[in-house]
């Protein structure tokens, strides 16, 4: 019997050690005309019982982000399960919201190898950093349907990847 359960824990560990972990990451800045729109950490604001806006804030406040089969995810202090989804427009800059439904969210989000956030998104022409409400600043993208010039109060950047250790 003894026997038995030594195969059934070690079948047990052998599972769970072969689940993935998820890469826990933040997302930071680069690449802008404006060093000072370099090296923000993006978070959230509330808005709504669904949804949040995509703000920067300092690092320690920064929100944690994870990949789920090309959607970028965002686990809330209250456990909700958030995704980072590109809200179609007529505008050249398009909205980036932070969704409570684990459903919606944009999918085709990746990595270059440089640890760049990109998307497959047809619309996608790049990420800004523009003028917000409450003196927050906020992550847009811009809407290449709309066209191709970076609106004004705007700065494009690049989003890295940066992972975070464990400890």
């Amino acid at each position: 019997m003894k026997f038995v359960t030594s195969l059934a824990l070690l079948a047990t560990a052998a599972v769970v050690s072969a689940s993935p972990v998820q890469k826990i990451f933040n997302l930071v800045t680069s690449g802008a005309s404006d060093d000072s729109n370099n090296g923000l950490y993006l978070s959230t604001e509330h808005e709504d019982p669904l949804n949040s806006k995509a703000v920067f804030r300092e690092k320690t406040d920064a929100a944690d982000f994870y990949f789920t089969n090309g959607t970028v995810r965002y686990d809330a202090p209250n456990g909700a399960p958030y995704a980072i989804a590109l809200i179609p427009g007529e505008n050249q800059q398009g909205d980036v919201e932070i969704s409570v439904s684990p459903t919606t969210g944009s999918r085709g989000f990746r990595l270059t190898s440089e640890k760049q956030l990109k998307t497959s998104n047809k619309d996608f022409g790049g990420w800004l950093v523009c003028d917000g409400d409450d003196d927050l600043q906020g992550l847009f993208y811009e809407n290449s349907s709309a066209g191709n010039d970076v609106p004004e109060g705007c700065d494009a950047v690049q989003l890295d990847v940066i992972y975070k250790t464990s400890s």
